[in-house]
């Protein structure tokens, strides 16, 4: 593989992972706002809650807050499973980051070796080209 493949493939390894780190920030951060809105939800059903333990409530309002808390407490198992699934997609972009990190690790270590064998081959052309020099300057001195 030549010099250039190598930085190529390795150039584009750093670009995707940059963009599994970008969606992984992104996918975070979608998280804590599901979080925070579920949080947000859970203070409402309580406060509604509350409302409803009022002594003076009438029979209509007692079945709004009631209709109300069951579209809360829907909307917050719906919101749950949302957050459960955005975790899996952070567990599943977590491991595809570490497979990438894997596998830059590994290029830059055959690209050290290949460097390393280039070396080594142009090393023993330019011996093998010193020692033929050194062969004809001796056989012009005899």
């Amino acid at each position: 593989m030549t010099k250039f493949r190598l930085d190529r493939i390795i150039e584009v390894k750093e670009k995707l992972i940059e963009e599994k780190e970008g969606e992984l920030e992104t996918a975070l951060h979608m998280l804590n706002e599901l979080t925070a809105s579920i949080l947000t939800i859970e203070k409402d059903i309580e406060a509604t809650y509350k409302e409803m333990t009022i002594p003076s409530l009438s029979g209509g309002d007692f079945s709004v807050l009631k209709d109300y808390t069951t579209y809360l407490s829907d909307k917050r198992l719906l919101m749950i499973e949302e957050k459960e699934d955005m975790e899996r997609r952070i567990l599943t972009l977590r491991a595809n980051l570490v497979n990438l990190m894997k596998e830059l690790k590994m290029l830059e270590t055959l690209k050290s070796k290949t460097y390393k064998a280039m070396r080594k081959f142009e090393n023993r052309k330019e011996q093998k080209n010193l020692d033929g020099m050194a062969l004809r300057l001796g056989e012009r001195r005899i």
